[in-house]
Order: structure tokens, then C-alpha cells, then sequence
């Protein structure tokens, strides 16, 4: 949150690999972190077991939080992919699925929260 920077992966399904791609590219995006702090959701892919063989193979380094049950509203990330729908896939005119990737992976490539960016910008200001 501090960097407003969003992190994705992207495969034709999610399942657990792809959820622990995420968490090495957090890894090494983050080496510097003593411990890096993820809020989940209880998706089936958070709790699988190659997740948490991936999560051993951390060391207690990355540190997976999750949220109750069925509360969307806690969950950020619902609000990102919200903003994503609205800009990106909700009545494109891409003609082939390839421009629609190509357009999702730019809009997520280029996202900042903007919510955090604008706290760090008053802070900063103060």
C-alpha cells in the first residue's frame, strides 16, 4: 500500500500455482522487507496445500491475514477490480480477445491506489 503499487499475475485459471507466483514475485519484489503482510480472502487457493508449502518455503517471511467471511467491503482489492471493470471491460470495442488483454494488462500495469497515494501526498504536505 505504501508504494501504490498494484502486483499481478495472470494465467487462463486461477488455482494455487498462480497464487504462489504471486507470492515470489512479492518476494522479490520485496527482498529488502523483513516481512511482507498479504490481506486474503478464504479462496480455496489461499489455504491450499502448495500454498503453504510456498509460504514454509518463506521462512515466515510473507504473512498471509484473512479476512471474515463474506465482508466484500473489507476486501480492497474488490474495490480495484471494480475500477478495473468499469475502465477496461465493461463495453470495450476490442475486436479480438488479444487487444482486451492487452488493454487489462496496461490498465493493471499502470494502476496506482489512489487512496494511498493521495494519504502519502497530505502527510507529505503537512
Amino acid at each position: 500500500m505504501r508504494t501504490g503499487r498494484l502486483h499481478t499475475t495472470g494465467a487462463a485459471s486461477k488455482n494455487a500455482a498462480l497464487f504462489c507466483q504471486l507470492l515470489w514475485l512479492l518476494a522479490s519484489r520485496y527482498r529488502r522487507a523483513r516481512c511482507v503482510h498479504l490481506i486474503v480472502d478464504n479462496y480455496g487457493i489461499h489455504k491450499a496445500r502448495l500454498t503453504r508449502e510456498t509460504l514454509a518455503a518463506f521462512g515466515g517471511r510473507i504473512v498471509l491475514h484473512f479476512l471474515p467471511p463474506y465482508c466484500p467491503d473489507s476486501n480492497r482489492i474488490e474495490r480495484v477490480w471494480l475500477d478495473f471493470h468499469a475502465n477496461v471491460t465493461r463495453n470495450h470495442r476490442c475486436k479480438t480477445l488479444n487487444r482486451l488483454l492487452d488493454n487489462a494488462r496496461q490498465y493493471l500495469d499502470a494502476y496506482r491506489w489512489k487512496r494511498a497515494v493521495a494519504k502519502r501526498a497530505v502527510s507529505r504536505a503537512a
